[in-house]
């Protein structure tokens, strides 16, 4: 069986008739009738029941219709439910006051109710083709999103991509060499990965890299940009930072992953990792941000020719 949907009609008028004769020409029809006697009651049934149309009388005690209709239409909640005015003024300036006040549609009084019915029924229709493009706008925009999050978001870590992390430190390089303030880089890189791989399979291996992930992205600071960079390899970008602060950062992720137990309970295995630290202002070999990265990229490696689970800090 079919359920049609019931739709609601908002009748704010002083005169009780106007909501009697609408509630008459729609019997027996699925439309449901409320009624207020105000432009007050009329708001507040408006935002209370989200009616699909109003009928809008304009002289009424308290609140008339201009200032109902303004505020309806200034209100999210209500903006999109049709107004339409009922009026015995038929001078041109009061119409003109009406749809500045935001009304979707005029009727002079007194009327047929052929004719009202036939603006009601094209107001409705209107109305459901801009709840369609609404839906479609809010879905464009999830989409959108999600789109974005795949261009700026490593899959398979959560962490920013390579993408992100060029583009930030290009913007952090710059900042630096404005203010004058020290740019730091931490590069990391867990040790002996592919025998997890091997050990374990690249599922097992996958879910090391999003533990290490996180181990990574609790020791940055918010002002820190967490990246990975590549394979197993992962890079910080801190701000502000000198030296001696990043070498207190890598040192504090490397500690915590020598501490941490992976994939437990299946597997429990303890991995380290080796991490290099660059800084710039440093003297006259880090003259770009690509160089920033390659000296930290350097340090990192000479803390695996060291015997690895260490950071070595590049040295001018």
């Amino acid at each position: 069986m079919t359920i049609v949907p019931t739709t609601r009609i908002l009748v704010v008028d002083d005169d009780p008739q106007t909501a009697r004769m609408v509630r008459a020409w729609y019997k027996d029809q699925p439309y449901e009738i409320v009624e207020a006697r105000d432009g007050d009651e009329g708001v507040q049934r408006a935002i209370r029941e989200r009616p699909d149309i109003i009928l809008m009388d304009l002289v009424m005690p308290r609140t008339n219709g201009f200032e109902a209709s303004r505020r309806l239409k200034a209100d999210p909640a209500t903006s999109g439910i049709p107004v339409i005015l009922l009026s015995a003024h038929r001078e041109p300036h009061t119409k003109r006051k009406g749809f500045d006040a935001g009304i979707d549609d005029y009727v002079e009084k007194p009327f047929d109710f052929e004719e009202v019915d036939a603006r009601i029924r094209a107001m409705l229709r209107k109305r459901e083709l801009y709840l369609t493009l609404e839906t479609t706008n809010k879905e464009l925009q999830a989409s959108n999103a999600q789109l974005e999050e795949l261009a700026t978001v490593d899959e398979k870590t959560g962490l920013a991509n390579y993408r992100v992390f060029r583009a930030k430190l290009r913007e952090e390089w710059l900042r630096s060499e404005r203010y004058g303030q020290p740019l730091s880089i931490v590069m990391l890189d867990l040790d002996d990965f592919k025998r997890v791989n091997d050990s374990v399979g690249h599922p097992a291996g996958d879910q090391v890299l999003r533990e290490f992930a996180t181990l990574v992205a609790g020791g940055a600071r918010t002002t820190d940009v967490a990246a990975r960079y590549g394979g197993e390899e992962f890079a910080l970008i801190l701000p502000h930072t000198p030296r001696e602060r990043a070498l207190r950062v890598a040192e504090r992720i490397r500690a915590a992953v020598q501490d941490f137990t992976f994939l437990e309970p299946q597997h429990a295995l303890k991995i380290t990792v080796s991490a290099g630290v660059a800084t710039s202002p440093s003297g006259r070999e880090i003259a770009s941000a690509e160089q920033l990265v390659a000296a930290a990229d350097h340090a990192l490696y000479g803390a695996k020719r060291a015997g690895k689970n260490r950071v070595f800090v590049h040295e001018d």
